[in-house]
């Protein structure tokens, strides 16, 4: 794992105290960003939504800034020093723990359960659905699930794809009677594909939007979200938990809200 010192940098403005910048930001975040700010900015992501970047504003690594205000800090750990923001500092924290919590989940990838919690667009904060899935769980098993709680019925064409890919999907996954009408070998039957081959294919971690399915008869979007990660003994428990709401064989809708 790259140093936390090196990946994270000291930006120095006009305010009291520095602000905490993620190199490591995707381009899409920086130009986000930038956007939102007055002016151009420096690469990388600012830990905090306080006030805006300048292009003005001076960057320092960790150890040069620790020592130039002769602070006891070799990394992100304990308190903020009154020096730095204290939300840069938290949320820096929060995120270094969140990469190691997911370094250790990498190599397990494919063995682990997730709890999924599903939106639909538009409707996110209003009701949500979190379904628990085993690794074997297929996308068969976990469609007859979402269709629980959705306007999707085997009247209505669906297509699971990762991300926001639901009219391109990668996956192009479909439910079995589906895949049956459409008669292309591009399309994969919903049944032979499991959420361990997603997760492989997807390196899949706590955070991640896992897939996205289009309700083309609607038309709606679902989406969801990994909440959780699971080994198999505390999946083993969820499921026989006496207040799961609908299940399938290695699968259950366990939460739910609704207006």
């Amino acid at each position: 794992m790259t140093d936390p010192t090196d990946r994270f940098v000291l930006e120095i403005g006009h305010g009291t105290v520095a602000h905490v910048i993620d190199t490591a930001a995707d381009a899409d975040q920086t130009e986000s960003n930038a956007r939102l700010s007055l002016g151009s900015t420096a690469p990388g992501k600012k830990m905090c939504t306080r006030g805006n970047r300048s292009f003005r504003a001076q960057q320092v690594s960790f150890s040069t800034f620790v020592d130039q205000h002769d602070l006891e800090k070799t990394g992100f750990e304990g308190d903020a020093p009154d020096e730095i923001c204290s939300y840069c500092w938290s949320n820096t924290r929060d995120a270094l723990e969140r990469d190691s919590a997911d370094e250790e989940t990498a190599d397990r990838i494919g063995t682990v359960g997730y709890r999924l919690r599903w939106k639909q667009k538009g409707r996110a904060r209003e009701e949500w659905y979190d379904v628990v899935v085993r690794p074997e769980t297929t996308m068969a098993e976990l469609d007859r699930l979402v269709c629980q709680f959705t306007t999707l019925d085997d009247l209505h064409l669906r297509l699971y794809g990762l991300e926001d890919e639901y009219l391109d999907s990668s996956l192009n996954v479909l439910p079995d009677h589906q895949y049956a009408q459409a008669g292309h070998r591009s399309y994969t039957k919903a049944s032979e594909v499991t959420i361990a081959d997603v997760a492989e294919r997807a390196g899949l971690r706590r955070g991640d939007r896992l897939s996205l399915v289009y309700d083309f008869g609607t038309p709606s979007r679902y989406y969801c979200i990994v909440k959780e990660i699971y080994d198999p003994d505390e999946i083993d428990e969820l499921l026989a938990d006496s207040d799961v709401i609908v299940s399938t064989d290695t699968a259950a809708i366990v939460r739910v809200k609704r207006p």
